[in-house]
């Protein structure tokens, strides 16, 4: 079980007015070579996870076996599927790999984005049809044309590395950036929009809460919810960079460490209900599976797989 994080006159008002999650390992999933680097659920709702060895694996939940196992050129550094069976993988060849995974019971490589010069950081849809955006920590966001396999915008953050990448509710993108802020971008006329500041280290991981909020965890520790660039709060419990963020139910998020830690946090309280340890080393990704589960992943080349024992609704 984890360790409550809140004072005991917290817990209790927190019992009063809502059930808080309680998740608990169930599972733990082995077999990469590697250190895994990124996990996403499929549309399938199968999971992939990518690793430093150059491995990518597919994840059945309903047996809890691994499907697929593919051994690919370059660490695997980020993934998308823009369409069923089409998986996106940045690498640290500074490329991004198209693959059609229905290939029959192996998968084939179909295409190959070139134009970043350094590797690439994460990926994301622009819209669900045709366009993604790719980051690199050469200081670069592309958007690309997925039918034409062409780049058709650059939006240049002035050399400075991006470290995540996401779309907002709005259909703007996101950026974590080296230079410590988060920067919001119009991608169709190439604008930045907003610039926000406050963490005091690299910005590894973003998230959207469904009212809007933006959520970004940095290697300063802390995460940070941002109304807007003047508005925000902090978050405190980690001992190491936060890695990853993600959202729970309506209010509750969760996020991973360097420590080797998961938290789960209350935002309405502002507080730490839950830290869920297991894993070994850093932790580098979670995900909240539609099913309902918690996953997470580590260097220690394991997912876990953590299930809340109380019913909340997302």
């Amino acid at each position: 079980m984890g360790n409550v994080c809140e004072s005991g006159n917290n817990r209790d008002k927190l019992q009063n007015i809502s059930p808080s999650p309680n998740f608990y390992c169930y599972d733990t999933l082995a077999g990469h070579e590697g250190k895994i680097t990124c996990l996403k659920e499929l549309n399938n709702k199968n999971v992939i996870t990518g690793s430093n060895k150059g491995e990518f694996k597919i994840w059945n939940l309903n047996n809890v076996k691994c499907e697929k196992s593919i051994k690919v050129e370059n660490q695997i550094l980020c993934l998308l599927e823009f369409k069923p069976n089409k998986l996106l993988f940045g690498k640290s060849n500074n490329n991004i790999e198209l693959w059609d995974i229905n290939y029959d019971s192996s998968a084939k490589k179909i295409h190959t984005f070139r134009g970043h010069r350094y590797w690439v950081t994460d990926l994301t849809k622009c819209d669900e049809n045709n366009y993604f955006a790719s980051s690199s920590n050469d200081g670069d966001i592309r958007i690309w044309d997925f039918n034409k396999k062409d780049c058709i915008r650059v939006l240049n953050n002035n050399n400075i590395n991006i470290l995540c990448l996401i779309k907002l509710n709005n259909g703007y993108l996101c950026s974590g950036n080296a230079d410590f802020t988060i920067k919001i971008w119009d991608w169709n006329n190439q604008i930045c929009e907003d610039c926000f500041r406050g963490h005091i280290n690299f910005v590894k991981s973003l998230c959207q809460l469904k009212t809007g909020e933006i959520v970004s965890g940095s290697d300063d520790t802390t995460i940070r919810v941002w109304k807007n660039n003047n508005d925000f709060y902090e978050l405190r419990g980690h001992l190491k960079a936060v890695r990853c963020v993600c959202l729970l139910y309506d209010q509750y998020i969760s996020s991973a460490s360097f420590d080797g830690t998961i938290k789960i946090w209350n935002l309405y309280y502002k507080s730490c209900i839950q830290t869920l340890n297991g894993h070994r080393d850093f932790v580098t990704g979670i995900i909240f599976h539609t099913i309902g589960i918690l996953i997470s992943a580590s260097n220690d080349k394991t997912m876990r797989l953590w299930m809340n024992t109380k019913e909340l609704k997302s």
